[in-house]
């Protein structure tokens, strides 16, 4: 009866073990531990196509920030995103946003290509130069149909 016990001890804690370093784990893959802080920049689209809350915000491949809101505006009812950047990185205002997907089934991105501006956007500025998703039903339907 003592091995018994001794076994169901070992193995509850082993797995109270596991469950332990799971949580730090995915706590620090959603930046709960490490904050980083951010500013936010609102880009205008006509189609934002997959784009979700949590999609990344890339430069040249490199992660910068995320999708971390997405609302209608009322009056033109254009697409709304808002994205949350690292304060650390200044991007000219010229730049150029690009909503663009990692190959046919990969998950869609906002891509930013830098302008050569010597003023950055700052929090809650509005981007001029916004590129929306293109579609690859749309580009089969135009080489199809027309």
């Amino acid at each position: 009866m003592n091995k018994k016990i001794n076994i169901e001890f070992v193995l509850g804690l082993l797995i109270l073990i596991i469950s332990l370093i799971s949580i730090i784990y995915y706590s620090s893959k959603i930046n709960i531990l490490n904050k980083v802080d951010t500013f936010q920049v609102n880009s205008s689209f006509f189609d934002i196509g997959n784009i979700n809350i949590g999609n990344d915000v890339k430069i040249k491949g490199v992660k910068i920030g995320e999708v971390s809101g997405i609302s209608l505006d009322q009056e033109n009812f254009m697409a709304i995103i808002t994205s949350s950047i690292d304060q650390s990185i200044k991007i000219p205002n010229d730049s150029i946003f690009k909503i663009s997907n990692n190959g046919f089934i990969g998950s869609p991105y906002i891509e930013i290509e830098l302008g050569v501006s010597e003023e950055s956007l700052k929090s809650n500025d509005y981007t001029n130069n916004n590129i929306d998703a293109v579609s690859l039903e749309e580009i089969i339907n135009n080489f199809i149909f027309k």
